[in-house]
């Protein structure tokens, strides 16, 4: 099966994370103002909880599949064994959340949000995952493009089904899950028939009766093992702080800290495209022993990401108080200050992804659970302070996020360095004068003008903002990991 290339896929990647961005945008500027602050905060909740959740019980195993399956692509019963797995985690949360309802102790767990909607909760967080594992066997075979096509058709289409159901029907939370429902479930019907077409699934895939179940097990285990620990402290910490916020704030904080999060998001798409083509192209040179590869894709891609999403980061943060203008009503004004310190998260975050992939694609998965019992704890802690003793709300949830991501992030640079024999002062510079780079054009561009309507003043501050980081880059061109010759070679192929 011919692959394609890395430029190719991570230009698709890029185009369809911009097509993610702008769908994101406008469900971000329907969905909150139609459901109101109290029902967003609930579903808010409920989708961090099942995810994280979720993600507990998944404790690496899918990084496992997608590594393993990356370095051999004819290791096909890793995807029937993984099948077999997934129903296993849909059947023990349902059970779970079962005996929670049955024994009248659900509301210590879920506060204020009716039984109903945790069931539709439930199944949302599981078809969610479930879809992330349909990406990595698409990311595993190098067909990145085909998935990217298929999810710019997908969403496209899913727009217009919420559209009708926001303009059309009578709207409410459950009407919400249902459109979920259709667009995830389509989703994954229409991959699985483009994975029969292309050979990767076949009708051998569903006999598991030939299925090495115990080996597989105990590869997966082996594997795994280390992070057990630090995913019992990692669900006990993710679900910790959202519970937390829902405790003390209540829904309409929980809305404002989802609100925040997801425009906060939209920046984070421009560089999460890299992502798992990194971790595959790590994993595959690590499978060569080719630590060289490893430590030029470091070098090049690293700062050079965290670049972009400090550039996109910074201004949205300063321009907070016109993005919620422009997406949201009078009900979300006190979201102000939540997005201000939110908005710098998805720079630590997209450090975090691409950093951390060294350590799943190399299998050093006891290292990241030493680190995660650190990093966790501490998080709680940070939390603690600032939602139950400062009573900051979701501000407090945004600090904890910032902070946590931020000291998590350096100590796996301090190891990587180590592992792939880098400088890390360089790093930690660059995410600090890079940080400053932008905040200071974007003040710039914030401040030079000021209109009436906040649409025209984003877009012209943009505009401004644009063309300084353009002319100044140019002469600092390390903020994007590059050189003035690389500028220009670029250039000229543009204009060419």
């Amino acid at each position: 099966m011919q692959e394609d290339s890395l430029k190719k896929r991570y230009a698709i990647k890029l185009f369809a994370n911009i097509i993610t961005a702008l769908f994101g945008a406008v469900l971000v500027a329907i969905v909150p103002k139609a459901l109101g602050p109290l029902a967003y905060g609930q579903f808010v909740y409920l989708q961090d909880f099942f995810m994280k959740f979720i993600g507990f019980l998944d404790m690496g195993s899918s990084i496992a599949f997608f590594t393993k399956l990356s370095a051999r692509h004819d290791r096909r019963e890793l995807i029937s064994f993984y099948f077999i797995y997934s129903f296993a985690v849909l059947l023990f949360v349902f059970g779970f959340i079962f005996a929670l309802v049955y024994f009248e102790v659900v509301s210590h767990v879920i506060p204020n949000i009716p039984s109903e909607f945790i069931y539709m909760g439930l199944f949302l967080g599981f078809f969610t995952w479930f879809t992330q594992i349909f990406i990595k066997i698409f990311d595993a075979y190098a067909l990145t493009v085909s998935v990217e096509l298929l999810k710019i058709a997908h969403r496209a289409v899913s727009l217009l089904l919420l559209l009708f159901f926001v303009y059309q029907l009578a709207f409410d939370l459950k009407i919400y899950f249902y459109f979920n429902y259709i667009a995830l479930l389509s989703f994954l019907f229409i991959a699985s028939w483009l994975f029969f077409k292309k050979g990767i699934f076949t009708s051998a895939l569903f006999k598991v009766q030939h299925l090495q179940f115990k080996v597989l097990t105990k590869e997966f285990i082996e594997y795994c093992h280390p992070l057990v620990i630090s995913g019992v402290i990692g669900i006990v910490a993710g679900i910790f702080d959202i519970w937390l916020l829902q405790t003390m704030a209540g829904n309409e904080q929980t809305g404002f800290y989802g609100l925040a999060y997801s425009l906060a998001a939209m920046c984070f798409l421009f560089t999460s495209a890299m992502t798992p083509i990194i971790t595959r192209e790590f994993a595959k040179s690590y499978e060569q022993k080719d630590l060289e590869q490893m430590r030029r894709l470091f070098y090049r891609y690293i700062p050079m990401l965290y670049g972009i999403a400090a550039f996109f980061a910074v201004f949205i943060s300063m321009q907070s108080e016109n993005v919620l203008s422009i997406f949201t009503d009078e009900k979300f004004k006190d979201a102000f200050l939540v997005l201000v310190v939110m908005a710098l998260y998805p720079m630590h975050q997209t450090y975090g992804q691409l950093s951390g992939s060294i350590f799943y694609a190399t299998g050093q998965t006891r290292l990241l659970r030493n680190m995660a019992l650190f990093t966790m704890p501490l998080g709680m802690a940070i939390s603690f302070g600032a939602i139950y003793i400062l009573d900051l709300g979701a501000v407090g949830l945004a600090y904890k996020m910032i902070v946590g991501q931020f000291i998590g992030v350096n100590i796996q640079l301090y190891f990587n360095s180590k592992f792939l024999n880098l400088e890390m002062k360089y790093f930690v510079g660059h995410q600090l004068y890079a940080v400053l780079f932008f905040a200071m054009l974007a003040f710039i561009a914030s401040n030079l003008l000021s209109f009436e309507s906040a649409l025209l003043e984003l877009l012209i501050s943009g505009f401004i903002y644009t063309v300084l980081v353009t002319i100044f880059v140019y002469i600092f061109p390390q903020i994007f990991a590059t050189t003035r010759e690389e500028i220009k070679t670029n250039l000229r192929r543009v204009v060419l």
